[in-house]
């Protein structure tokens, strides 16, 4: 995708943030104004001003719905630009995003994380999702290292590292860390991509 298909996405997603921000509000003012009328004022009949606040406020949490996944999908376009190295796309708000990518709360998720699922497939713990097991135990040093390096703070990580190892922990699809079919060689490759990504100083940092 081209910088241009990248704004011209993000001011689409824009749009469409606002217009449920502004649709869960007055659906919001809806219920409030029907609620009033039909037991407050008894402009309205009681029961009519029930019907109207009850699909006015189904309405409003579909709203809220759809603005946490428009939400959700503008800060995949913001991982996508760090990956690429497109700063200047929406610069403001991409700043924002690779600080809470590189933050210390982002960082010890992902860590507890990797270390959840080394201790899963050690002693067979049970998981919320399958994970590849044999695979996880075949790199378990690699995990290790790289759980290590997030929770070394002194350690400066790389915004695009962080991107690629959080679509390795959450997408289950195409993740070498759940497909039980794919090969442990693959997961080994990806790991690998993703410490050269995250910390290139990261083993003098571990020594010193």
């Amino acid at each position: 995708m081209t910088p241009s298909e990248m704004t011209a996405l993000l001011a689409r997603l824009n749009d469409r943030i606002r217009s449920a921000v502004t649709g869960a509000s007055s659906l919001a003012v809806l219920a409030v104004v029907s609620i009033i009328a039909g037991y407050g004022v008894h402009r309205v009949a009681p029961e009519l001003a029930k019907t109207v606040a009850f699909f006015a406020i189904l309405g409003g949490l579909g709203m809220i719905v759809a603005y946490r996944f428009y939400t959700w999908q503008r800060e995949e376009v913001y991982d996508d630009i760090v990956l690429q190295g497109f700063r200047h796309v929406h610069p403001a708000a991409v700043a924002r995003r690779a600080a809470a990518l590189v933050s210390r709360t982002r960082r010890t998720q992902l860590a507890d994380t990797l270390d959840r699922y080394v201790s899963a497939a050690q002693e067979n713990h049970p998981t919320p999702v399958p994970v590849h097991r044999s695979a996880i135990l075949a790199v378990r040093p690699q995990v290790r290292q790289l759980s290590l390096i997030l929770r070394t703070e002194e350690v400066e990580l790389e915004p695009a590292g962080m991107v690629l190892l959080t679509r390795l922990i959450t997408d289950g699809a195409t993740s070498p860390l759940y497909r039980l079919s794919a090969d442990e060689r693959e997961l080994r490759r990806e790991l690998d991509r993703i410490r050269a990504a995250l910390a290139a100083d990261d083993d003098t940092r571990l020594a010193a």
